[in-house]
Formats: structure tokens, sequence, C-alpha cells
């Protein structure tokens, strides 16, 4: 999924955060990295893995 330059600054601002418009491709670039990193996690087969709980049924840490 590709980010623009635009759709970086929509982020900022929602975010209240200032991003100079000379940072705003490689922030884009960044994103749009992620991004694919990311989709690639859907191509997982994981029909056969187990839920793994990370809390002990009892309730203690």
């Amino acid at each position: 999924m590709p980010v623009d330059r635009d759709t970086v600054s929509e982020l900022a601002r929602l975010a209240g955060i200032e991003i100079a418009d000379n940072e705003l491709e490689e922030i884009a670039n960044r994103f749009s990295s992620l991004m694919e990193e990311l989709d690639r996690l859907n191509e997982l087969d994981l029909a056969n893995i187990q839920p793994v709980t990370i809390f002990p049924e009892d309730g203690e840490a």
C-alpha cells in the first residue's frame, strides 16, 4: 500500500505533529516500506498455528 506525501501530511495533522515539507517524501517512503512488510503478514499460512496464551489460566502473573 503506497503512502504519499498528502497522506503523511494528513496523518501528521491529525496527530498534532509538525513535519517539515522537505521531510514528507522520506517519511512517505518509510511508511510505504512498513506497509509493504505488514502486508506480507497476510500471506502467512496460519491455519495450523494454535493461539498462544501469554497469561496463566489462574490469572496470576
